[in-house]
């Protein structure tokens, strides 16, 4: 995460820091003895830069799991470092301003996990 001004301050209660990642393919070659592990301490050190660099937003853009059908111990190891890192007490501190009525019309219930 950088800035292009040196002099800006990055944690002014006014800045919204996102951080993007794409591609990470969890459980690329995950029975390979070497290299069975890279993809999830790729997605590991994504989490722990969001996390010292107290982002808003991980935006994760392209393919996070390798195959279209991740094994258990794939999807167990992505569900539980997301609710390492991204779940807590940590306050929600911005507001949707649009009207979600609109936004997710084709929706069962106007009720979106982050408003409810």
């Amino acid at each position: 995460i950088s800035t292009a001004d040196e002099g800006q301050n990055m944690d002014d209660e006014d800045t919204f820091k996102i951080l993007i990642s794409t591609d990470i393919h969890l459980g690329y070659l995950e029975k390979d003895a070497i290299r069975g592990s890279d993809s999830f301490h790729t997605l590991k050190e994504i989490l722990e830069c969001a996390k010292e660099n107290q982002v808003d937003l991980i935006l994760l853009g392209g393919d996070l799991f390798h195959e279209n059908k991740p094994s258990r111990r794939c999807l167990h190891s992505c569900i539980t470092m997301l609710r390492e890192y991204c779940m807590g007490d940590s306050p929600v501190t911005f507001n949707i301003l649009s009207d979600q009525t609109i936004n997710f019309n084709t929706t069962q219930s106007v009720c979106v996990p982050w408003t409810c």
